[in-house]
């Protein structure tokens, strides 16, 4: 395989706490016990805006029945939920100021998934403004490292656990794996220049929202490092290329919780979860719903309003 060994752990768990399921059905055990997690997170988050009511249950119940969820991890069987889970953790821990757990929780979600990244940009913002100390940034490669451990003890070479991810970033090659992003608009003809370019307009696109963050004055409540760890989990993969349909799927999450955040913008998770749903489709049931150019562009809509509202509380003093 070329997952990192932590799924490996899980899926061996459950094939020891289920030996009689089928294996298509034990693969997804996982996945849905980590749709649990995401929705336990988006009820915390939320309860910090609505302490005592209803609202974060409510918020916590539509993650469960959400499309983009359902089909991920009961339908798929694909592995999003269980590094999104560690990821809305990491969100809900900065929240709170407890910087050291947040790291854990990026720690142990990048030990599971490269896409953990996407939050990088607003981790260096909150770093800069000194939310973060220096030493916690250093408990990510300790947790990654620990996680590999037990692989390393069975003899799985250390050269490798370390170089997963380079090899999985060089599988595909394709600007776009059904993704929604910028890329939907390129032509694939011109991978080779695009994609150094891409690269290229990432840094300059995550150079520019660190400075915002740095250089504002405003004091970061949790609801403004809810907006910017929101805005980071959209951006990024939108000007990333060789994105996949699913990486989203954070986005997708947090979103909810944003709309009880700001009601007004109810539209955006709305937006987020129906283009990333869309984007399933080709593979899932061999169907196309609506051009990925089109997507491509109710992502970009909904990635406009999250840069906006957290740009205009950047400003506030």
């Amino acid at each position: 395989s070329n997952y990192t060994p932590p799924y490996m752990y899980l899926l061996w768990a459950t094939s020891k706490v289920f030996p009689g399921v089928a294996p298509v059905m034990a693969i997804k055990v996982p996945s849905v016990a980590f749709d649990f997690l995401c929705a336990f997170f988006v009820h915390r988050i939320v309860s910090l805006r609505y302490p005592g009511g209803r609202e974060a249950l409510f918020a916590a119940m539509i993650v469960l029945v959400a499309p983009t969820v359902v089909s991920n991890s009961g339908l798929w069987g694909q592995a999003d939920s269980i590094y999104a889970a560690m990821l809305l953790g990491c969100v809900y821990a900065l929240m709170t100021g407890h910087a050291a757990l947040a790291m854990i929780a990026f720690g142990l979600g990048l030990s599971i998934k490269f896409q953990t990244m996407f939050m990088a940009p607003a981790l260096c913002a909150l770093w800069l403004r000194r939310v973060l100390p220096f030493w916690t940034l250093l408990l990510v490669p300790l947790v990654y490292a620990l996680a590999m451990v037990p692989a390393w003890f069975a003899g799985r070479p250390a050269v490798e656990l370390a170089t997963v991810y380079l090899t999985q970033s060089v599988t595909y090659h394709n600007l776009t794996k059904n993704a929604p992003t910028l890329y939907a608009w390129l032509p694939q003809s011109q991978y080779d220049i695009i994609v150094v370019a891409g690269l290229a307009l990432m840094v300059c696109v995550g150079s520019y929202y660190v400075w915002q963050v740095w250089k504002s004055k405003a004091t970061l409540t949790p609801t403004l490092i809810m907006q910017l760890c929101l805005l980071s989990l959209i951006m990024t993969p939108f000007f990333l290329p060789k994105m996949h349909n699913r990486f989203f799927y954070t986005a997708d999450v947090l979103a909810i919780a944003y709309a009880f955040y700001f009601p007004r913008q109810y539209a955006v998770p709305v937006a987020v979860g129906f283009a990333s749903f869309c984007a399933y489709q080709p593979f899932l049931f061999h169907k196309t719903v609506l051009p990925l150019p089109l997507l491509a562009l109710i992502m970009a809509a909904a990635l406009a309003a999250v840069a906006t509202t957290a740009m205009r509380s950047l400003q506030q003093r």
